[in-house]
């Protein structure tokens, strides 16, 4: 059948059936109700030739646009493992500051889970942060500020 619609096509024989037959595929296939349905059942879309260009078009441009911000991230990373390896040397120097200022002003004191004044509702921590949100004290004056203070319980 399909070799005969194909012949009657080309003009090699002249089928009557087969130009009718022709003509009501073609119908069907453009009738905007079949394509429809045939969206829906196959859960596709048709789109015009201008409009899958520019689609992809516009796909080409995200692809190097995201391409470009690959890089970007790749040199933000590369600067961030260069910073880090150049304060690697300050690590074990802030560390022992660290050390000698937790032992002149005995921050070990500081407990931060431990009720201030007796509370069960504010912490030593959220002391700190206050102190630290409302007169922007360092951490280590509020820690400092903390110990000194008469509601410390580990005064």
């Amino acid at each position: 059948v399909f070799i005969l619609l194909f012949l009657d096509h080309r003009n090699f024989i002249h089928l009557g059936s087969a130009r009718a037959f022709r003509e009501a595929a073609i119908k069907l296939v453009t009738d905007p109700q079949t394509i429809r349905h045939v969206e829906e059942s196959l859960d596709v879309k048709f789109i015009s030739i201008d409009m899958y260009n520019a689609i992809s078009v516009e796909a080409k441009k995200i692809q190097q646009k995201i391409k470009a911000k690959e890089e970007e991230i790749a040199e933000n990373a590369k600067k961030i493992y260069d910073y880090r390896e150049e304060a690697a040397p300050f690590n074990e120097e802030y560390d022992v500051l660290i050390a000698k200022a937790n032992e002149l002003f005995e921050l070990d004191k500081f407990c931060p889970e431990c009720g201030w004044k007796g509370s069960k509702k504010t912490t030593c921590a959220s002391r700190m942060s206050f102190l630290m949100e409302r007169y922007g004290d360092t951490p280590l004056k509020a820690k400092m500020a903390m110990i000194e203070s008469p509601g410390c319980k580990r005064q």
